[in-house]
């Protein structure tokens, strides 16, 4: 039996988790993050990553769906304000 993060949804939320505790403190991938990438690419392979990426892009959409619901606004202005915002973000990666 693997490690619960195995399941790629799971695993999804194991970093969403580790996400929200960084929103507390630097905004930067921590070493808890990475520890966990390459504990699951060692367990499971580097074709694993991607289906932990589809399972954290269905995740992104399903609470960008629901936020939609509740404030009223469409998923494609919701989806589309965040991909503004990602790229007037690139700037400041410089």
């Amino acid at each position: 039996m693997g490690l619960i993060y195995d399941n790629p949804r799971l695993a999804a939320l194991t970093l969403t988790r580790i996400a929200a505790e960084e929103s507390e403190g630097p905004n930067e991938l921590s070493g808890r993050m990475h520890a966990v990438l390459l504990d699951l690419v060692q367990r499971n392979g580097p074709s694993y990553m991607a289906e932990l990426i589809v399972a954290l892009a269905r995740a992104q959409f399903l609470a960008l769906d629901e936020l939609a619901r509740v404030t009223g606004n469409s998923t494609a202005e919701l989806l589309d304000a965040a991909e503004v915002e990602a790229l007037e973000g690139l700037d400041d990666d410089g």
